[in-house]
């Protein structure tokens, strides 16, 4: 692909200059490369920037009616992930309320709790959750059984204390062994590194690859492919470059962006090898801006060009591992999930951004997106030199 490169006409600069013409008098291509995407991406760190679920609601069946379940359900809504939205009286009240989203779990305190405790007898707290959303009652489930062996712990050592015991023998009885949980990497759970960090990306990988089909489409669709080729000089390699010199850089901006407000901004700082994040999301860039040439050049038209690109690249975040892991997928979607730039960009992102992995963890990935590139830009620009020139491929929609 190598070329002309003068800063006069009939080269890459001649090229370049053309299609500045041309985006500066189409608002909304430009905006497809600046402003939509950011604000896109902006309003995507907006949602995830609490960084932890707070104060979802449940509800509460007390049918013990104790001080001690009065106690609990106090607890409970002290709970920064809980808020005790309502009590009720019946399993079909509080069922109403988890169909109308008015809450996501329900704790059944049965009657006689205080009493079988008080006899040294075991008791039973329920909690029933709303297993549609997984997020929502992950962290749900976590603090309410939190919060219940709080209260049981408490509960059990008074007892014991009582019975005679030191403070000292009462716990080591009551807990003879103790494991100890330690979270690695992203210690409060924090969503805005979970998936802030990675729906992003995923999102510039939809805009570059539309970019490229865009760029490239709109001469074919207009029948204006001589001209286009002609002001580099008759040379498909300027030709080809000069079409890719501007989504390039407007997208090596906006992930410079995104590393610079995510790390010096938010503090998330590249605990690995900050090179290997930066050479991957290069890569990335350079990856989708050659699918998106090999898909307008294997096709010829803009319109499925962009089909084609939005089945590959909006799901394409489903089937990275994010939400859920790769190795328990069927074959043939990790197949298709290993088929994908992204997977593997994000892969050697969270490796190096918070796992604090050394560069060479992410060799492997980085010449997997290399190779991305590498093939579909060379696919791209021969099929392209071979066939857009006819024109046969000139004027679809």
């Amino acid at each position: 692909m190598a070329g002309d490169t003068r800063a006069g006409p009939g080269g890459l600069a001649a090229v370049v200059a053309r299609e500045w013409r041309r985006l500066r008098a189409d608002l909304w291509d430009l905006g497809m490369l600046s402003w939509i995407p950011l604000l896109l991406c902006g309003l995507t760190w907006w949602i995830f920037s609490a960084g932890v679920a707070r104060d979802l609601p449940i509800v509460v069946i007390d049918r013990d009616g104790s001080s001690l379940s009065r106690s609990l359900m106090r607890m409970l809504d002290e709970s920064p992930g809980i808020r005790v939205a309502a009590q009720v009286a019946t399993e079909g009240e509080a069922q109403r309320l988890l169909r109308e989203r008015e809450a996501f779990g329900i704790v059944l305190i049965p009657s006689g709790l205080q009493r079988e405790l008080g006899n040294g007898r075991s008791a039973s707290v329920q909690w029933f959750y709303n297993g549609q959303f997984s997020a929502h009652v992950g962290g749900l489930s976590r603090d309410v059984r939190t919060v219940v062996a709080t209260l049981s712990a408490g509960a059990e050592l008074t007892g014991r204390e009582k019975r005679g015991a030191s403070v000292k023998q009462a716990t080591v009885a009551y807990e003879p062994i103790r494991i100890r949980l330690v979270t690695l990497f992203n210690e409060n759970a924090n969503y805005e590194s979970f998936l802030a960090l990675a729906v992003i990306p995923s999102l510039l990988q939809a805009f570059v690859a539309l970019a490229a089909i865009t760029a490239i489409g709109r001469e074919l669709k207009a029948g204006t492919v001589p001209q286009w080729l002609a002001a580099a000089g008759g040379r498909w390699g300027p030709a080809l470059a000069g079409k890719l010199a501007i989504p390039a850089a407007a997208f090596a901006v906006q992930a410079l962006l995104y590393l610079v407000f995510f790390t010096a901004v938010r503090g998330w700082a590249i605990e690995g090898s900050a090179g290997m994040v930066v050479a991957g999301l290069a890569l990335l860039i350079a990856a989708y801006l050659g699918l998106g040439t090999l898909m307008i050049a294997a096709t010829l038209n803009l319109r499925l060009a962009l089909s084609v690109a939005a089945f590959v690249t909006a799901p394409a975040f489903a089937f990275s591992g994010q939400g859920f892991p790769l190795v328990a997928m069927p074959a043939a979607a990790r197949a298709w999930a290993e088929a994908l730039p992204l997977t593997h960009y994000l892969q050697l992102q969270s490796r190096h951004w918070l796992a604090g992995a050394p560069a060479g963890y992410g060799v492997n990935d980085a010449l997997v997106l290399a190779g991305f590139a590498g093939v579909s830009l060379v696919l791209g620009f021969l099929l392209l030199s071979r066939r857009a020139e006819a024109p046969a491929a000139w004027g679809r929609t």
